[in-house]
């Protein structure tokens, strides 16, 4: 009966370990990993990684960097956005400081437009080693937030050191 169980408990853990992929950050030296679902499509980036969900509702990119700097930051996310046919409203700005995982940052988030509608637009850059950082960059429209919100709660939660990855 023991055995059952524990087989059973391995079983309903392994197709959940299944349904998401870890990448390091950047390739070449990480200097963190996410998971992203495995059903989304990702494409590699410079230093990171971009994805969209499977209804093509949601998108999301992180990239590594080699300090950590707001201001450089935002300002790629801006020239990123204008590449990508985002506008975005100012006014609507939210600045607030965040901690995930232990790692300290700020995220700004806005209201924007992009070719299918009205989308909300979050910028957060994370501190995850004394030589490294984050930039999250994602996007949504209400319907895409709607059917996908475990999405950018579960990639948040995910993000770890590679040099705590790799001494555990």
């Amino acid at each position: 009966m023991k055995a059952l169980l524990i087989a059973t408990l391995i079983a309903l853990c392994l197709p959940a370990a299944s349904r998401a992929k870890t990448y390091m950050l950047p390739d070449d030296e990480p200097v963190a990993l996410i998971a992203l679902p495995d059903a989304w499509a990702a494409d590699d980036l410079d230093d990171g990684i971009e994805a969209v969900s499977p209804d093509e509702a949601v998108y999301v990119a992180v990239e590594a960097a080699d300090r950590y700097d707001p201001d450089g930051a935002l300002a790629a996310a801006r020239a990123f956005f204008d590449d990508k046919g985002i506008v975005v409203d100012q006014a609507s700005t939210a600045p607030k400081d965040i901690e995930i995982n232990g790692y300290t940052g700020f995220s700004l988030s806005f209201e924007g437009r992009d070719e299918d509608g009205p989308t909300h637009v979050v910028v957060s850059v994370l501190q995850v080693s004394e030589a490294g950082a984050l930039m999250i960059t994602y996007w949504a429209s209400d319907d895409g937030e709607n059917a996908n919100p475990d999405a950018l709660p579960a990639l948040l939660s995910s993000i770890q050191t590679a040099k705590k990855t790799i001494d555990q």
